[in-house]
């Protein structure tokens, strides 16, 4: 009788204990609603759930270590939500590293992305008929999480060759105090190797506006903050019935305060020139 007893208490004491230490551990997950945490899902997720009992342990995927985490009481599986990081994100960099399958991009100083590490490993896929020279300036889209190696990796969903999300011109005409020459050369092509071809102002000054900071145009060009094949790209997209000269090619595009030419003529003359608004090619023809 009294072994009886003696066994009744022990596991009433049991279910005691365990009914005490799912309602700390309720009123734990109660008092922090938003939990955030990672599972990994195909590849890896960050989920948020309202409350929930977890533990987790240490698996390996191509070489990587990865945590996963398993779930038992108050957040079943099919109750997560998928989370923010599952979308895409992207970052700017300058590529470092270039190989066959894949290139080294080292993420712009002023990227979340770079918290992380200051090289990112991006494999090309898809992506591998092209070419990302070294010192090139790319755009990289990327979902998923970031493989914390070094370089760190992420999965590419997109690589662009492009330096900055938005950029303007800024063209001020030439005033008459002015001590500089109605036409000069912004970056002579003997100054950098970046261009076989030489960038003038004309009639003006000439500075850029990327991402909301203002450089001079030759500080942006040599700093790689944007590339003259850039603007030239924009112009083209802006003005896609643009006027064009039976010279070989030249072109000219007309915004509202300035012009600018890209000379192509049969005599091997590539230069650009970023003057006026009225300016026009005959205007450079005894240059």
């Amino acid at each position: 009788m009294k072994k009886g007893i003696k066994i009744f208490l022990i596991i009433f004491a049991i279910i005691v204990i365990i009914v005490l230490a799912d309602t700390i551990q309720a009123k734990v997950f109660d008092n922090n609603p938003l939990i955030k945490i990672r599972y990994n899902r195909d590849g890896g997720n960050v989920d948020y759930v309202d409350k929930g009992i977890f533990v987790y342990t240490y698996v390996f995927t191509n070489g990587e270590k990865v945590t996963v985490y398993r779930w038992e009481k108050y957040a079943p599986p099919e109750e997560l939500v998928d989370l923010e990081t599952n979308k895409e994100q992207s970052f700017f960099g300058k590529v470092i590293e270039s190989g066959t399958n894949y290139i080294i991009v080292e993420p712009n100083e002023n990227e979340e992305i770079r918290k992380s590490s200051d090289k990112i490993d991006i494999g090309l896929g898809e992506y591998n008929d092209a070419l990302y020279e070294v010192g090139t300036n790319v755009k990289i889209t990327y979902e998923g999480p970031i493989m914390e190696s070094y370089p760190a990796k992420v999965k590419a969903t997109k690589i662009e060759i492009k330096s900055a999300e938005d950029f303007e011109i800024l063209f001020k005409d030439r005033q008459p105090i002015d001590s500089y020459n109605k036409i000069y050369a912004i970056l002579n092509k003997s100054e950098t190797n970046k261009y076989n071809y030489t960038i003038y102002a004309y009639d003006g000054s000439v500075n850029i506006r990327i991402d909301g900071e203002e450089y001079s145009l030759k500080e942006a060009l040599l700093e790689d903050k944007i590339t003259m094949e850039e603007i030239i790209a924009k112009a083209n997209k802006d003005f896609p019935d643009t006027i064009s000269y039976d010279d070989g090619g030249s072109m000219e595009y007309h915004y509202d305060n300035y012009t600018i030419i890209k000379v192509h003529n049969l005599n091997g003359n590539r230069d650009v020139y970023i003057g006026t608004k009225d300016m026009t090619i005959n205007d450079l023809e005894n240059l």
